[in-house]
């Protein structure tokens, strides 16, 4: 079993080592030992980067209450984040026909908010394990005590399925004065020019230091390190965010606009109108869909645009539990709309913008 485990481990450091920079924090490879708290060696050759090491000042308290301030904090955090996801799904279910009219399991399932829920849990069963975390409301941090020759130095490092938990763990701070500053590190990348080389190189020792475990079933993990996380997951965003908002109406317009309803069904409606293939490549489907962008800018700027029938509001969030047959028509976009975009997007094809 433990030969079976440092294979395991292996396995995952070969896969975490040629991640993207960017999705290091964000790749679901990262649990494929059972632990959100994995990362690679920093001294392994290929490249690595720990971009959101931190390292707590000496005004941060000590790290029962640290953990209670990050704990409350990250719950506020949370919350701010499930009501665009639920706006959002809510946007789905009352403009998109395709999914109003899908059979969504039962009588429970014909009342709003319990159809964007279970689209959005459906939605992302079938994502590929590779392709997401299955939760972007993730967060856990873990920490660590550095302590030598050159003093006492305690590090953190989270691990966030959105970057305003480590924003808002950055601005924590007591009488103006910040719990967390930076402390990086990336090898095979030049030196930042504010950082001195000899802080630089210590900071990759102190990340070996926390990263070498005793035990070499945890070897070059954090999942020794002791650490909190956010017992809240996406799989009840919508029941929490709800509960916590009973009293009070969520202004679900407000996180997801009229204007970005409208353009993501022009968008889709574009993308049918002309049969391009969703599967070719990300960079050529990036690509396409700022030329749609663009097309759908261009003509919104025209009189007739300016003059496009808009959806409706959405449902205040103290209706989400109305009947789907009380809901505002399905919005789809006006045709002579969508062939003017499609004009306008297959003339900057041929441009070759």
């Amino acid at each position: 079993m433990r030969c079976l485990k440092r294979i395991v481990a292996r396995e995952v450091h070969r896969a975490l080592t040629s991640t993207p920079a960017t999705h290091i924090t964000q790749n679901a490879s990262l649990q494929l030992l059972d632990s959100s708290r994995s990362i690679p060696r920093t001294e392994n050759p290929m490249s690595t980067k720990l971009y959101d090491g931190l390292r707590l000042t000496v005004h941060a308290p000590g790290l029962f209450e640290l953990t209670c301030v990050i704990s409350k904090r990250m719950r506020e955090v949370f919350r701010e984040l499930a009501v665009p996801i639920i706006a959002r799904n809510v946007a789905r279910v009352v403009d998109d026909a395709e999914i109003r009219e899908r059979g969504m399991g039962g009588p429970l399932h014909n009342y709003l908010v319990y159809r964007a829920r279970k689209l959005w849990l459906d939605e992302q069963a079938g994502v590929d394990d590779r392709m997401t975390f299955h939760d972007p409301l993730h967060f856990s941090i873990v920490f660590g005590q550095i302590d030598d020759d050159y003093g006492m130095r305690r590090l953190a490092y989270p691990f966030a399925g959105n970057r305003a938990y480590t924003e808002a763990l950055m601005a924590l701070e007591a009488d103006g004065r910040p719990f967390f500053v930076d402390y990086h590190y990336q090898n095979q990348a030049d030196r930042p020019k504010d950082i001195r080389k000899d802080e630089w190189k210590r900071r990759r020792d102190d990340w070996n230091r926390l990263l070498d475990a005793d035990d070499r079933e945890t070897d070059g993990t954090l999942g020794h390190l002791p650490g909190w996380q956010l017992p809240d997951s996406i799989e009840s965003v919508f029941n929490a965010v709800l509960l916590g908002y009973k009293d009070t109406t969520i202004d679900l317009n407000a996180h997801c606009t009229i204007e970005h309803r409208m353009r993501r069904a022009l968008n889709r409606a574009v993308t049918l109108d002309l049969d391009l293939d969703e599967v070719n490549g990300i960079s050529r489907v990036l690509t396409r869909n700022r030329r749609i962008e663009r097309a759908v800018e261009l003509y919104l700027d025209t009189a007739a645009g300016a003059a496009m029938v808009r959806p409706e509001p959405l449902p205040d969030a103290r209706d989400l539990d109305i009947a789907v047959s009380e809901l505002p028509p399905v919005y789809g976009p006006p045709s002579e709309a969508v062939a003017r975009i499609s004009e306008l997007y297959r003339e900057q094809a041929l441009a070759g913008d």
